[in-house]
């Protein structure tokens, strides 16, 4: 028991690592993931050419005029508010937004 309430208070002082689809407001946010960056859509994510560049639990998928990593899934609960499970164009199901984003201003 004590080991686990030293765990707890572990996490809550240093937070949890970054992975592809945590939300995020900053790159500061996603600096625990080697180069990670918060996304326009407010998601940690990272660069990658195939998923074997991916953080574990997630999957290098086409993001636009590039391929980044993004949250695997199974299903809609397994993506955070605004994302929905789909297949992208290897049939690997990421979590991907809902709706597109407004353009940037």
């Amino acid at each position: 028991m004590r080991g686990a309430l030293c765990l707890v208070v572990a996490v809550a002082l240093l937070g949890c690592p970054a992975t592809p689809g945590v939300t995020c407001r900053s790159h500061e946010d996603c600096h625990s993931m080697a180069e990670g960056y918060c996304a326009r859509a407010e998601i940690c994510t990272r660069v990658c050419d195939t998923t074997a560049d991916c953080p574990e639990g997630s999957a290098c998928a086409s993001g636009g005029a590039r391929r980044v990593c993004l949250r695997a899934c199974e299903r809609d609960s397994d993506c955070v508010t605004g994302f929905s499970c789909q297949a992208d164009v290897d049939d690997v199901r990421v979590c991907r937004l809902t709706l597109p984003l407004e353009p940037p201003k």
